[in-house]
C-alpha cells in the first residue's frame, strides 16, 4: 500500500472513532426535559422555616411583631411547630393565648424563658422591658410533637416519662424520635432525663436547657401547647430523615487538680478526698475563696471561672466531662452547693477559664456540630441553640452581642433561635444524656 493510501486510511479511522464517540456520549445523556410551571404559579419550597423577634414592651405586641416577621419568611405558610424564647418580663399565659390566636389550634408550641436576652440570626436582642424570639417550621421533612408535665404534680422521673409520651403522641409518629429538644425548669433535671430514657433509651440525643431567670428568684416558666408552667418539663420530639449535627462545649481548660467525692448527697458536695470540700476547692483555686471559706455565702459569679467537672467514663472507654457550677459555700461543714447532682465516688476535676473563651466557643461549637454530620456553612435548614446564662453574665455586657454573630458567621444563613439557660442537657456517646452546667450546645438540621 502506498504512503498516500496509508495516510487516507488513518484519517478515515480517526473520523470514524470521533463520530462513534460523539454518538455514544449523546446516547448516554438522559437529561430530564424542562417542565415549565403553569402561568402565574411559583415553585413551592418543601422546607419552609422562618424566624422572628421583638423587643416590644408588652407580651401581646412582642408576639404579634415576631410572628409577623416569621410568617413573612415562611411566605404565608403556617408552621406546624414553633420554638419560642422569651424573657421573664413577659407573661407566658398571654404569650400562649396570642400564639393560638395568630397561628390557630394545630401548631405545636414549645416555649422557654431566657435570662437577660434572646438570640436569632439578626443578633442579640435585649429590650428595655423584654425580648422574644420565635422559630417556625413548616417543612414536610420534619415532624415535631410537644409534650409537657407538671413537677408540682409528678415526681421528676414520672414527669419525664409523661412528657415524652405526650410529645410522641402529638407528633403522630410511632417509635422513638431521632432527637429531643428539652426545655425544663431548674432543679430536677437528672430525674427527668431518666424518665425520658425509660421510654426512648439512652441512644437518642436529648439536648437543650433549663428555663432562665436572671434574678434567680424562680420567675422562670415554660409553655407546652395550651399549658403554661413554672415548675415543669417541656420537650419536643423530633422525627426526621434529615442529618442532625450536634455538639456541646464548656469552654474551659482542664487543670491537674483532681480528687474523689468521698461524701456527697443530691446537689451538695461535702467532702473531697475525705476533707471538707470547700477547703479543697479553695486550695485548688489558689486561695481564691478564702473570704467565703471563713464567712460562707454565694460564690456563683467568681466560681464561673473555676467550675468543677465530673469525669464520666463511657462503655467504650470514652472519657467525658460533666461540668458543675459551684454556687455557695455552706458553714460550718464547709460544703459546696452545686447546680448538678454529685454522687459519692464521683471523680472530680477543677477547670478554669476566662470570658474570651466563653464567647469564642459559640464559633467552635458550631464548627464541631457541622463537622459531626459533614454540614457545610449555609447548608442547614434550621438550628436550635442553647447558651448558659451563668457564662453570659460572666461576659462583659458590651461583648455579649458577639455570641449570635459568631454562631451565624460559622453556620451561615440558617434560621435559628436561642436562649440563655440555668442548666443544660447534653448527649454523651457511650453514656447517654446528662445534666450539666456552663456549656453551650447546638443542634443543626440539614
Amino acid at each position: 500500500m502506498s504512503k498516500k493510501n496509508i495516510i487516507a486510511l488513518i484519517v478515515m479511522v480517526v473520523m470514524v472513532v470521533i463520530v462513534v464517540g460523539i454518538f455514544t456520549v449523546l446516547s448516554l445523556r438522559k437529561e430530564k426535559p424542562f417542565e415549565a410551571l403553569p402561568p402565574g404559579e411559583k415553585l413551592e419550597k418543601a422546607e419552609n422555616v422562618g424566624y422572628g423577634w421583638s423587643v416590644k414592651d408588652t407580651s401581646r405586641e412582642a408576639v404579634g411583631e415576631a410572628v409577623s416577621m416569621m410568617k413573612e419568611k415562611l411566605e404565608g405558610k403556617n408552621p406546624n411547630y414553633v420554638l419560642l424564647w422569651y424573657t421573664i418580663a413577659y407573661d407566658p399565659s398571654e404569650i400562649q393565648d396570642t400564639l393560638r390566636e395568630l397561628l390557630g389550634p394545630d401548631v405545636q408550641i414549645q416555649g422557654n424563658s431566657s435570662a437577660v436576652a434572646v438570640m436569632s440570626p439578626d443578633g442579640y436582642h435585649l429590650g428595655e422591658v423584654g425580648s422574644l424570639a420565635i422559630l417556625g417550621i413548616a417543612s414536610d421533612k420534619v415532624d415535631i410533637g410537644v409534650g409537657g408535665a407538671n413537677l408540682d404534680e409528678l415526681a421528676p422521673r414520672e414527669a419525664g416519662r409523661k412528657a415524652i409520651q405526650e410529645a410522641i403522641s402529638n407528633s403522630r409518629k410511632e417509635g422513638s424520635p431521632r432527637f429531643v429538644y428539652i426545655t425544663a425548669t431548674p432543679g430536677k433535671e437528672e430525674g427527668i432525663l431518666l424518665g425520658i430514657e425509660d421510654i426512648i433509651g439512652t441512644d437518642v440525643p436529648i439536648i437543650g436547657g433549663s428555663a432562665g431567670d436572671e434574678t434567680l428568684t424562680g420567675k422562670w416558666s415554660n409553655i407546652a401547647n395550651d399549658q403554661t408552667y413554672t415548675n415543669s418539663v417541656v420537650l419536643g420530639a423530633v422525627y426526621t430523615d434529615l442529618k442532625i449535627g450536634q455538639a456541646h462545649e464548656f469552654g474551659y481548660m482542664k487543670s491537674v487538680e483532681q480528687g474523689i467525692a468521698t461524701r456527697a448527697e443530691g446537689r451538695t458536695l461535702y467532702e473531697i478526698d475525705n476533707r471538707p470540700a470547700a477547703e479543697v476547692y479553695n486550695e485548688w483555686t489558689g486561695d481564691h475563696f478564702t473570704k467565703e471559706l471563713k464567712e460562707g455565702g454565694m460564690i456563683l459569679t467568681e466560681a464561673t471561672f473555676y467550675p468543677l467537672a465530673k469525669i464520666v467514663h463511657g462503655e467504650k472507654e470514652q472519657t467525658h466531662l460533666c461540668v458543675s457550677h459551684p454556687g455557695a459555700i455552706n458553714l460550718p461543714e464547709k460544703s459546696i452547693t452545686m447546680f448538678t447532682d454529685i454522687e459519692t465516688g464521683d471523680e472530680i476535676m477543677l477547670l478554669h477559664g476566662n470570658w474570651e473563651w466563653l464567647v469564642n466557643r459559640a464559633q467552635s461549637t458550631a464548627r464541631l456540630a457541622m463537622r459531626s454530620e459533614n454540614i457545610a456553612s449555609g447548608e442547614g435548614l434550621f438550628a436550635f441553640y442553647t447558651f448558659c446564662a451563668g457564662t453570659l453574665l460572666a461576659i462583659p455586657e458590651a461583648e455579649r452581642p458577639k455570641v449570635p454573630h459568631l454562631l451565624r458567621g460559622e453556620i451561615g444563613d440558617v434560621p435559628f433561635v436561642g436562649g440563655f439557660t440555668l442548666g443544660e442537657q447534653v448527649f454523651l456517646p457511650g453514656v447517654g444524656n446528662r445534666h450539666t452546667n456552663l456549656v453551650n450546645s447546638l443542634g443543626i438540621f440539614k
